[in-house]
């Protein structure tokens, strides 16, 4: 298998990345496809939000010892600072990753 080497992603230290451990079940990818819609409609440019695939990347859905697909794991400067695993509402997914990335930024402009 050959590998391709890719660039890397630079974050703003300001930014807060969501992981999104994604399963391979087309329905529940489409569930979640929906839910992080939303929740990128709410929180713009105060959050990145990043799938991972189970099937594309296993070792790193390993490194993060999840076990239940979808998975949300909430990153700031690289430490996890929230998770939740299973499907949550849309308005529920939304208010907790948006109460945590303001939790994070006290001084600055709130979300939209």
């Amino acid at each position: 298998m050959k590998t391709v080497p890719q660039r890397p992603i630079f974050v703003s230290p300001k930014t807060a990345i969501l992981l999104v451990f994604v399963p391979d079940n087309p329905a529940q990818r489409l569930v979640v496809d929906l839910l992080l819609d939303r929740v990128k409609a709410v929180a713009g440019d105060a959050i990145r939000i990043t799938q991972v695939d189970e099937i594309i990347n296993p070792e790193v859905v390993s490194s993060f010892g999840v076990q239940v697909l979808p998975t949300f794991i909430l990153l700031k400067q690289g430490v996890e600072i929230w998770r939740y695993s299973g499907i949550l509402e849309s308005p529920l997914l939304t208010e907790q990753v948006c109460k945590q990335v303001i939790q994070l930024q006290p001084n600055e402009a709130r979300l939209h």
